[in-house]
């Protein structure tokens, strides 16, 4: 293999696929990616058996072939490489892959193509198109609530609810809950699957890395067992996670007894104060509501804080308490001016939705007092 290629192409390619697998693996080859010429582009891999990435970019073939190399290392050469001048990347006896630029040489030790994991082919049973800016809106709203402990594996991803009527993303770890709305996707097949947290952060990364224009569409596209995205020269792939996700719809309150509105921003930075005073274990913030006030305190063994808000409320005084990560998690993605704040008592989950937008819908447990 011999081509030629700029460095601010190949720089590009690599970021696109750099955290596309876990550092942690008893593989060696996984440390590696995958180099593949194919006719004037150039194909980028990279795999940990659960995600993969697929990029192509252009270079100038002189000589067909393939390498895998290890990432991190190719990557600092390249970045140490001088600016602005072409580089030259061709493969040698014993796996060596030399890298030239102007005077600079190096060379690294590869594997064949042969030794490293074969990417999997999707046998599609539903496919469907959406606006990238859509997608990334509903994995950032929703994502966050999603839970990161291996003992509960089938939260660490997102539920995507595809029916005749409506498209919803979900994300609990079992003390909260996050549920985006879409419109129905049009000449779309029905179905629902559980996409891991990681992969559909990585589609949010690279949405935000290549800013696609407002005519693009990623193209999801949902298998059996695994699901990938498409967006122009580039592929995501992904195991779907199996189970059965948690009936989230019978946790959203659906009697509003007790309601306020509350100015999103004034209410994330006391509760951002209360939670320096909220103890490093069982972290609580207690919210008093009366008399068109709300009382926002905690304390610790060592620490007490108390703050009020004007708020438009002359029911019956209610007291409930909240871990306040849950709470500031909601109000800094939640992307509205005011919240609405819904109760059926002050001992159940609360919903909390943006006051001009009925697309989002936050559920969290409180804390017993």
């Amino acid at each position: 293999m011999k081509i030629n290629i700029t460095k601010e192409t190949l720089l590009e390619g690599i970021q696109v696929i750099s955290v596309s697998a876990s550092s942690r693996t008893t593989l060696p080859v996984l440390h590696n990616f995958l180099i593949e010429t194919q006719t004037d582009k150039l194909k980028l891999v990279r795999t940990d058996m659960e995600m993969s990435t697929v990029h192509y970019i252009k270079a100038e073939i002189e000589e067909e072939g393939s390498i895998t190399v290890p990432l991190k290392e190719f990557t600092e050469i390249i970045k140490n490489l001088p600016d602005g001048k072409e580089i030259t990347l061709y493969t040698g006896d014993n796996n060596k892959f030399h890298i030239k630029s102007g005077k600079s040489k190096f060379w690294v030790i590869g594997t064949p193509k042969s030794e490293y994991p074969p990417i999997p082919e999707i046998e599609k049973t539903g496919s469907v198109e959406l606006s990238p800016a859509a997608l990334q809106t509903m994995i950032d709203k929703t994502a966050f609530s999603a839970s990161t402990q291996e003992t509960r594996y089938i939260l660490n991803g997102l539920l995507w609810n595809n029916t005749a009527d409506v498209f919803e993303v979900v994300a609990t770890d079992g003390g909260r809950l996050a549920v985006a709305t879409h419109q129905a996707l049009k000449d779309s097949e029905v179905f629902k699957i559980i996409i891991p947290t990681k992969v559909l952060n990585e589609v949010v990364r690279f949405i935000s890395l290549v800013k696609p224009d407002k005519d693009t569409k990623i193209r999801v596209n949902v298998g059996s067992n695994q699901v990938s995205f498409e967006m122009n020269d580039t592929t995501f792939i992904s195991r779907l996670i199996e189970g059965n996700y948690p009936n989230y719809k019978q946790v959203i309150p659906s009697k509003k007894n007790i309601s306020f509105d509350v100015f999103t921003k004034e209410l994330l930075a006391s509760t951002r104060r209360a939670s320096l005073c909220s103890g490093e274990f069982g972290s609580t913030v207690k919210f008093h509501i009366e008399n068109n006030i709300m009382t926002i305190s905690s304390n610790s063994q060592n620490m007490d804080f108390s703050d009020e808000l004007p708020i438009e409320y002359t029911q019956e005084p209610f007291d409930c308490a909240f871990n306040p990560q849950f709470i500031m998690d909601v109000l800094k993605n939640i992307g509205s001016e005011k919240v609405s704040f819904s109760f059926t008592n002050a001992s159940q989950p609360v919903l909390i939705e943006p006051v001009d937008n009925k697309e989002l819908k936050y559920v969290i447990m409180p804390v017993r007092i």
